[in-house]
């Protein structure tokens, strides 16, 4: 991922979406391939706010020790089940903090929820925390990479009507503020097609197959 970019993964809960950022996590600060995509060997800066801590490490250790893979100080991990709130002065200064002391390449954050006040549908909320990750970005070279939920399928008498980003919860001002977007979809138990939307990369990415080892706590590309 490129200095100063935002991206942001979505899709439903519980099919996968915080093990994809743990091994984004993990790649990055061991400068290896993420599914298939060169990673250049950066700090992490984790802020977890959906996974209990113990549950989080275990998970994480586990990846690692299949893998081969160390945790190192390059991952900062941050885990607080209650979030922090981007859309207030309060919580503004506690994330800028830990940029300035931590100096992270790649800040992760999972879920979009817990990260402001209001709803995702709350646009005062939205925009300030938005505009607060501008900021950051901007003074600081960090990229963003944000975890959020996908709403509930329309259906159609055809079946489920698959809106590709609009099927993300809330505004629709996050989709346009990125500039990846990537969609989980479930195929099959532990298989999931992950979909991009690219607005700066020259050529489009096709859709990929992942299928998930759970002795490993990872998912695997498959054909």
């Amino acid at each position: 991922m490129p200095t100063a970019m935002k991206a942001i993964l979505f899709g439903p809960p519980k099919k996968g979406k915080s093990i994809i950022l743990n091994q984004l996590a993990i790649s990055v600060i061991h400068g290896i391939d993420w599914l298939g995509f060169k990673t250049n060997q950066k700090r992490v800066l984790y802020m977890n706010f959906e996974v209990g801590h113990r549950s989080w490490q275990i998970r994480l250790r586990k990846y690692c020790k299949v893998t081969g893979l160390i945790l190192t100080d390059q991952l900062l991990l941050v885990s607080d089940l209650m979030g922090i709130r981007l859309d207030t002065p309060a919580g503004q200064a506690e994330m800028e903090k830990l940029i300035v002391l931590h100096k992270p390449h790649l800040c992760i954050f999972d879920p979009f929820k817990k990260m402001i006040t209001g709803s995702s549908n709350n646009e005062e909320s939205v925009l300030a925390c938005t505009d607060f990750l501008d900021k950051i970005i901007f003074l600081y070279g960090v990229s963003v990479f944000i975890c959020h939920h996908s709403r509930k399928s329309k259906v159609i008498q055809s079946g489920a009507l698959d809106l590709g980003s609009q099927e993300m919860t809330g505004m629709y001002h996050l989709a346009q503020w990125v500039d990846t977007i990537i969609q989980l979809i479930p195929v099959a138990n532990d298989k999931i097609k992950l979909e991009f939307e690219c607005r700066t990369g020259e050529d489009m990415l096709k859709p990929m197959n992942l299928a998930l080892n759970r002795s490993m706590a990872g998912f695997e590309v498959v054909p």
